[in-house]
């Protein structure tokens, strides 16, 4: 028990040395592009789209419905979570099986990878239902009786915690974090990121600016977490464009 206290301090010393020895280095994050192209992404789609499909929700294709309401559960926070688990876990039983020390930092390696995904998104749902809860908008349920304009801040009805959606705050900040760590797939993540915010939109529980803002957010925080983990040395390294790239990128 004593022990275990005693490593902690070091532990955070550790990191705080990391974390000093690079300051020089930090580069300026390239956040207003990002943001400048989010908030008129939403913009449009609020504007330009919630209103014609959420009138036209209601006359999409059953067997379409069926098929996105079986595939949108894979942005449920608890799954996203107990699949990372898994591989922690995994990975853990595994490095303590194995003798070579190239092979056990790989593991440990790989475990730092895991835990930024988790990161990512926990952070990305905490700060989505956060905002939901405070803006209220009403869902695509209640189209017909309120429209594309309502609004009931700090309301605990889920019909009232459409803004932005949580699923796609999910996904974007899941499949952002894949996409930096394995950048041989980036285009192919963010496919399946922006199919799988359709959905959202396909079943009737969110207009298309609330999944744009949820994956919007997710992917911001998903990037932030990644410069958080780069100045600390962990997982990425930062570009001379400011961007975070995998520190052990031959390993991916």
């Amino acid at each position: 028990m004593n022990e275990a206290i005693d490593r902690k301090p070091n532990c955070w010393s550790y990191l705080r040395k990391r974390y000093t020895a690079r300051r020089s280095i930090h580069r300026r994050v390239p956040w207003q592009g990002f943001a400048l192209f989010a908030i008129n992404a939403v913009a449009i789609a609020f504007f330009v789209f919630d209103r014609p499909l959420g009138q036209a929700v209601k006359s999409l294709s059953p067997p379409l419905v069926s098929i996105a309401g079986d595939v949108t559960d894979v942005g449920k926070l608890v799954w996203i979570l107990v699949g990372l688990l898994t591989i922690l876990a995994t990975g853990y039983f595994v490095r303590r099986r194995l003798w070579k020390v190239r092979g056990r930092f790989r593991l440990a390696y790989f475990g730092q990878m895991t835990a930024y995904v988790g990161f990512s998104v926990l952070f990305a749902s905490i700060v989505s239902n956060l905002l939901k809860f405070a803006i209220g908008r009403a869902r695509p349920l209640l189209y017909d009786q309120e429209g594309i304009f309502s609004f009931v801040p700090f309301s605990t009805d889920f019909l009232h915690q459409s803004f932005p959606s949580g699923h796609s705050s999910n996904v974007g900040a899941l499949f952002m974090a894949l996409a930096l760590l394995f950048p041989r797939f980036r285009l192919g993540f963010i496919g399946i990121g922006l199919w799988l915010g359709a959905t959202r939109v396909i079943i009737g529980v969110h207009y298309p600016s609330d999944v744009a803002a949820g994956l919007a957010l997710g992917a911001w925080l998903a990037f932030a977490t990644s410069i958080l983990f780069a100045r600390f040395g962990l997982v990425f390294s930062i570009g001379r464009d400011g961007w975070p790239t995998p520190r052990l990128s031959r390993l991916l």
